[in-house]
């Protein structure tokens, strides 16, 4: 009986001892292949801290600028100030009427730095005189000619002191002068006389000369409706482009702003 009780007891204990032993066995079994390619990834488990960007904390944003922006065109030259303001004044080529915008900064400082030589003239002694000299010697050349009426010689004398005067003071625009910076290519002569102002004595003076070239052209063709027609479109051409409205006006097609 006591026997039977202690052999019992014995397998009790020998028993786990007895069922670890296959176990044993067959790690040993395992290929070294097999043991080295478990999964260990939970030994490497991250822990729950804040996965935020350290760059966005830590490293101070620098100031950037766009890749076609470099150091050197950054800098304030006459050539960059000239493009710039030309792309300022730039406009639809298909535009027919538009207004020219007003001077930049760097334009007004060259127009003050020095004289314009292209307008001031206008206020100089003789200038005025000038004008009367050329009329009688249009008047004078177009009577020599053979076969021309008086009438005909006065609406050629008109036409064309009116073709000049608006080739001169209104079509071309600039100056053939290279000191000034290229401050007035955008201005032609009227709009250069003075600073831009209106109803000065010289511009008075400018409109007044063709509206009486007109009358006298009118008077001395005896009122002709067909040389009157002839002789106040011409005149329209230029009185017009003089009046206080058509300041920096611009009238064209598919033209663009002169070339700085």
């Amino acid at each position: 009986m006591a026997f039977g009780w202690c052999s019992d007891a014995c397998s009790l204990v020998l028993s786990p001892a007895a069922s670890f032993l296959p176990l044993c066995r067959s790690l040993t079994t395992i290929p070294s292949s097999s043991f080295l390619s478990l999964d260990y990834s939970f030994l490497f488990a991250r822990s729950p801290i804040n996965t935020a960007k350290v760059s966005s904390l830590i490293v101070p944003r620098a100031i950037s600028f766009p890749p076609d922006v470099d150091a050197a065109s950054r800098r304030l030259t006459p050539d960059t100030t000239m493009a710039q303001g030309k792309a300022g004044r730039r406009r639809r080529s298909s535009s027919i009427i538009y207004q020219e915008p007003p001077e930049s900064i760097e334009h007004t400082s060259d127009q003050a730095a020095l004289p314009n030589l292209n307008a001031n003239w206008v206020n100089a002694k003789g200038a005025w005189t000038i004008h009367f000299v050329l009329i009688i010697a249009l008047k004078i050349l177009f009577d020599i000619i053979p076969g021309v009426s008086q009438e005909t010689s006065w609406t050629l004398t008109n036409i064309s002191y009116m073709f000049g005067s608006f080739l001169m003071f209104h079509w071309v625009r600039g100056i053939p002068f290279e000191f000034n910076a290229g401050a007035y290519d955008n201005l032609n002569m009227w709009e250069q006389i003075d600073n831009g102002d209106q109803y000065t004595p010289t511009k008075k003076f400018l409109l007044c000369v063709p509206i009486c070239l007109f009358l006298l052209s009118t008077h001395y063709t005896h009122y002709d409706l067909t040389y009157f027609t002839i002789n106040f479109l011409a005149t329209l051409g230029v009185v017009i482009p003089k009046l206080p409205f058509s300041h920096r006006l611009r009238i064209g097609l598919f033209s663009d702003i002169p070339e700085e």
